[in-house]
Parts: structure tokens; sequence; C-alpha cells
């Protein structure tokens, strides 16, 4: 963690490395088992495990661009907010 600059914004993305697993496959055993069963056409869970994944899951591939687009979600949704005035009614 390091100070500051002004004028960037935060959080920021300063290296990927590999995907993150998908939803619900089975922690870190799961995982291993899901990439053996991808990297195999012959194994009889392929064409399944591969249909739950979208058809195509490349482990090396963190789509950073994914990551960059959620951060800055996540920086717009944490700006501070101005005070807005509220209109007072008088009686």
């Amino acid at each position: 963690v390091s100070e500051a600059i002004p004028g960037l914004s935060y959080p920021r993305l300063l290296k990927t490395s590999g995907a993150c697993p998908p939803e619900d496959v089975g922690g870190a055993y799961g995982y291993e088992e899901f990439l053996q069963t991808l990297a195999d056409p012959g194994h009889e869970q392929h064409d399944e495990m591969l249909d739950w994944s979208g058809g195509t899951f490349d482990p090396e591939d963190a789509r950073p661009e994914r990551i960059v687009e959620r951060f800055a979600q996540l920086a717009k949704k944490w700006a501070p907010r101005t005070a807005r005035l509220k209109a007072v009614t008088l009686d």
C-alpha cells in the first residue's frame, strides 16, 4: 500500500494472474478436477462442463478489462457525495 496519487481513480488494477474459478466449482479440488475435465475431450463430463462454464474457459485469461470495469463501478459507488441542501418550507 502506498500513498494515493491525486487525479487517479482507485481502486486500481496493477497485475493479473489467471482466471477466477467459476462460481460453485467446488473449491480448490473441484477447480482442479474441472480443469482436468476440460483438458480431456474424451472425459465423460467434458461436454457438460464446457456447457456449464459458458462454452469456453481459459484458466490463463484473467479478463482484466472486466476487472477494470468492475473497479470503475466500485470507485463510482464509493466516491464522496456532495451534500444536498433540503428545502425548508415555512408555515
